[in-house]
């Protein structure tokens, strides 16, 4: 990356960490915090407002690099790439808030409010990054698949992170509302794996030089991955105590979500014809 660009490049980082900063400062009467929070040893040395933008810096800076290193693979040319990227992640970490309605109880327009303060400035950065880094003739060849293949990929990958996560709920792995909020809790698992099926799909250009395996990796713990993890270290490095369930998601969630690309893509599910044709 030359010098100008780079220096582009965390402009753009900066001035979308901005309105992230912004937008939870004039939503500030949705804030979700609890009333007597236990602050984690960084809250209590930096203060809660170093922390979250300290948060906010890791998080955009993460998804901006992962939008650097696939963006020749993301399918379309200039912004329409920036747009794919965009909604994605911002669709990803707009549902991710919604679980505090199952596991914490929180209102949903509150968590929804939230939510939109993070997912409309990623969404911009993707646009943003998609005029900076506008290379045309430069992309994998794109193999798009059927409205009926596309529907298949996100029910399995859907139905995998809803019997992947049901089985941490039940064993106790990760913390969840399944008991005192089991439709809540059901209802959003369902709709999370949905949303992670939708965001595969909209980045999910299947590179035939890359093995099967590969693919599937790189989606669940590079894409879908950093994303998932730099936006749940908010609540270990803002709260006392969440520390190893947060561990355990970021270990689980990515690894459920490539086996379910990994059995959407494979032989007999009806998308492997298509995509090496």
């Amino acid at each position: 990356m030359k010098k100008g660009t780079w220096v582009k490049f965390i402009a753009i980082i900066m001035v979308c960490v901005i309105i992230d900063i912004v937008l939870h400062l004039v939503t500030s009467a949705y804030s979700t915090m609890p009333e007597n929070p236990n602050y984690s040893i960084v809250a209590e040395l930096l203060g809660t407002e170093c922390t979250v933008s300290l948060w906010a810096l890791l998080s955009f800076s993460s998804a901006a690099s992962v939008y650097y290193l696939i963006r020749k693979t993301i399918p379309g040319e200039g912004v329409h790439k920036g747009l794919r990227y965009g909604s994605a992640i911002a669709l990803i970490w707009l549902f991710a808030m919604l679980e505090g309605v199952a596991l914490f109880g929180n209102p949903v327009v509150n968590e929804l409010v939230v939510g939109l303060s993070d997912a409309i400035p990623v969404f911009l950065m993707g646009i943003l990054l998609s005029l900076l880094f506008n290379e045309r003739g430069k992309n994998a060849a794109v193999q798009p698949c059927t409205p009926g293949q596309k529907m298949t990929a996100v029910s399995i990958i859907t139905g995998i992170f809803l019997v992947g996560r049901y089985a941490a709920y039940l064993t106790g792995v990760i913390q969840s509302g399944h008991q005192t909020s089991p439709v809540a809790t059901f209802f959003w698992t369902f709709l999370m794996g949905a949303c992670i099926g939708v965001a595969c799909i909209l980045l999910g250009n299947i590179e035939n030089r890359l093995f099967l395996e590969w693919r599937a990796a790189k989606f669940g713990f590079l894409i879908f991955g950093v994303n998932w993890a730099t936006f749940l270290v908010f609540m270990p490095l803002l709260f006392s105590g969440y520390l190893v369930d947060v561990i355990f998601r970021i270990i689980i969630d990515p690894l459920l979500v490539t086996i379910g690309y990994y059995l959407a893509f494979s032989p007999g599910v009806g998308l492997k014809q298509k995509l090496t044709q």
